[in-house]
């Protein structure tokens, strides 16, 4: 099952840190905080590395759900109906790129989060 209230709070945290992370450190900084939040989220969850790792994804899939609805939103605002059809194609290719690169490592640091907590 989903935690969602860790899932959130890493979604939360995952773009607070990132971007903090990523002005100081650059793009090592960005994956550096989804890395961090990512830990954060199995420590709340923990369990096994499986339900660690399930969570964080979640939380890096949110993130990339909430980033195409505000693309779509600003799109069709724009410019209208062709705005909001090149950027829904846009916004498909977004999701995969973002669930398969920041929701694998938030995935990571959640299970590695739900190996160090020990709660099972």
């Amino acid at each position: 099952m989903v935690n969602w209230t860790a899932a959130l709070v890493g979604f939360l945290l995952a773009v607070i840190l990132s971007n903090l992370f990523g002005y100081f450190f650059g793009v090592i900084g960005f994956s550096i905080g989804l890395f961090i939040a990512g830990i954060v989220v199995g420590l709340m969850v923990g369990g096994s590395v499986l339900t660690g790792f399930g969570n964080g994804l979640v939380a890096g899939a949110f993130g990339a759900i909430v980033l195409s609805i505000i693309l779509l939103i600003g799109g069709t605002i724009t410019a209208g109906l062709v705005g909001f059809i090149a950027i829904a194609g846009a916004s498909i290719t977004l999701i995969i790129y973002i669930f398969v690169t920041s929701g694998f490592v938030v995935g990571v640091g959640g299970a590695i989060g739900s190996l160090i907590s020990g709660k099972n």
